[in-house]
């Protein structure tokens, strides 16, 4: 008898879950119809600009979805994270958040996730960008479903490459060791008066982090792993068959254009800013994210620049650039879980990513959307650009901007060599990540 009602409860249990997995897992797809029995209400949090999300949410959302009613609210990318926590404790947290890349690990205990059932990893890979992986935990449990990326490209100066007798922009990283001398101008006291690349600090390099951690990437460094029980690894010290890890030679390329006494000196502290020295016409070339595009040509319409792909590391087969991923994630606190998961579904879709690509005019993280193209030729590198980017599991980005600045700026004032900031970085990573 103890066995019948043992197994009536689990098969009863078991319909619960398959219940919810099948109201969660609805997966739409282009040009699928509606799904007229969903409904409700659900708060949206977000960074992405307000007017932009409504202006989606508006024209293209509520006319197939019109018994769900999603609220956004845009919050400072700057204190995002903290509002989140302090909704949450207060019990007023959000039913779904438009979640950077460099959040996940720090708010991966308090997602929904979507399961195998509900979403499988097959799915994920054939629908989205292999940056959106991040977004994936080692049981295969998806964390997040990409909604926005956002490569770093190199914007260039025409008008100082021209004037250089530079045909073309760099492909590979150690041109800039023949092209910081030939397009940097400096006094015969050495201040810079024109720049070729604003690499060597932090403090006034726009993304520096980003940037070395591209870097590394570039060089086949992870920079930070997930491993099987959930923890976080950080690796810096390369692999066994490489003789120099990556960071060194990352770090000692790096720090060779703040260095006076290096030819390649184009860059320090006393200069302004990395993106509004480009807006000014100063500096040749700048590493940003093809979301700025607009604030470069407002910042400056007069200023003659294109863009590219950045540089590669010569000899190295696989193509890589950074990028920024946001992925719409269900919080677990929240009594709307389903309809969140189920809302995450339909707007990541390649239905309704396109519309959202082209209101923020950013690439879309869909295989789908991308392989249509575009005409725009800045666009064309986005596209591009998209497709090659990779990221990293930050586990605390306001810690880890701390642990790079203090490697740099060790290595350029001469407190450290650049294997004594290595070992260093690599133990704060250590403590940071325990």
């Amino acid at each position: 008898m103890k066995n019948v009602q043992l197994i009536i409860t689990i098969v009863f249990g078991a319909l619960a879950v398959v219940g919810l997995l099948s109201f969660a897992g609805i997966i739409p797809r282009p040009g699928e119809s509606p799904t007229a029995s969903i409904s409700g209400s659900l708060n949206l949090w977000g960074t992405v600009s307000k007017s932009d999300m409504d202006k989606f949410l508006q024209e293209y959302f509520a006319k197939d979805y019109s018994d769900i009613h999603i609220t956004y609210t845009q919050k400072d990318p700057t204190t995002f994270a903290n509002s989140i926590i302090e909704a949450l404790a207060a019990g007023e947290g959000p039913d779904l958040v438009i979640l950077p890349n460099d959040l996940i690990v720090r708010f991966a205990s308090k997602i929904e996730p979507l399961t195998p059932e509900a979403y499988s990893e097959r799915l994920f890979r054939d629908t989205f960008l292999q940056i959106g992986e991040v977004f994936v935990e080692p049981g295969k449990d998806i964390l997040a479903l990409p909604f926005s990326v956002d490569p770093m490209v190199m914007y260039w100066n025409r008008d100082i490459f021209t004037n250089g007798n530079i045909v073309e922009p760099p492909k590979y990283w150690d041109e800039f060791l023949t092209l910081s001398p030939v397009l940097s101008k400096k006094t015969e006291a050495k201040d810079i008066l024109q720049s070729a690349v604003s690499f060597g600090e932090f403090r006034n390099v726009t993304h520096a982090k980003d940037i070395l951690a591209m870097l590394m990437l570039q060089t086949g460094n992870p920079l930070v792993i997930r491993q099987s029980d959930g923890t976080y690894l950080p690796i810096f010290q390369g692999k066994d068959d490489q003789k120099i890890p990556p960071v060194l030679e990352v770090f000692r390329f790096y720090t060779d254009f703040s260095d006076p006494l290096n030819m390649v000196y184009s860059w320090n502290r006393s200069l302004p800013a990395s993106k509004d020295a480009f807006a000014a016409g100063d500096l040749a070339v700048y590493f940003g994210y093809a979301s700025e595009l607009a604030d470069l040509r407002a910042k400056n319409p007069n200023l003659n620049f294109d863009v590219a792909q950045v540089p590669q590391v010569r000899d190295l087969p696989n193509k890589i650039t950074f990028g920024r991923i946001n992925g719409l994630a269900a919080m677990k606190a929240s009594p709307k879980k389903a309809l969140g998961l189920y809302v995450a579904q339909v707007l990541s879709s390649p239905k309704y990513n396109v519309y959202i690509s082209t209101v923020l005019q950013t690439p879309s993280p869909t295989r789908a959307v991308l392989a249509k193209g575009t005409p725009d030729p800045f666009m064309k590198v986005f596209y591009d650009s998209a497709v090659i980017s990779k990221t990293w599991l930050d586990p605390q980005t306001e810690r880890t901007d701390e642990i790079f600045q203090k490697a740099i700026e060790s290595i350029v004032s001469g407190k450290e060599t650049v294997s004594g900031a290595a070992g260093n970085l690599q133990s704060d990573f250590l403590v940071l990540t325990r």
